[in-house]
């Protein structure tokens, strides 16, 4: 992977978490967001913010970015690294940005 310039958004979703900012963490979202933790489907604000108490900010989840590049007009993969009470390991996030805004992310295995 390369590293590219990413989105404001997708690093305003490492700053958020690493500051355990839930509010503004949630509005990072579009209202119809998905996001897909290996496959478990959290979609909409109120689905991602449950997701966000139990398996991220709620864990005291600290991502980095390690790596990063872009996958088509709107996608980025990025190989983030997380540290906290959950997850820690390093693995891949696909986001697909909207308006500035995260319309979806899929956490693949490494």
């Amino acid at each position: 992977m390369n590293n590219v310039k990413l989105p404001e958004v997708i690093n305003q979703f490492v700053e958020y978490t690493n500051a355990r900012n839930s509010k503004d963490f949630i509005n990072l979202f579009t209202e119809n967001a998905t996001l897909d933790d290996w496959g478990r489907i959290f979609k909409g604000h109120y689905s991602i913010s449950e997701w966000n108490k139990n398996e991220n900010i709620g864990k005291k989840s600290q991502f980095k970015i390690l790596e990063s590049r872009k996958t088509s007009s709107n996608s980025w993969l990025v190989q983030i690294k997380v540290s906290g009470k959950g997850f820690n390991g390093a693995g891949p996030m696909e986001f697909t940005i909207d308006s500035n805004l995260i319309s979806s992310i899929k956490i693949l295995p490494d």
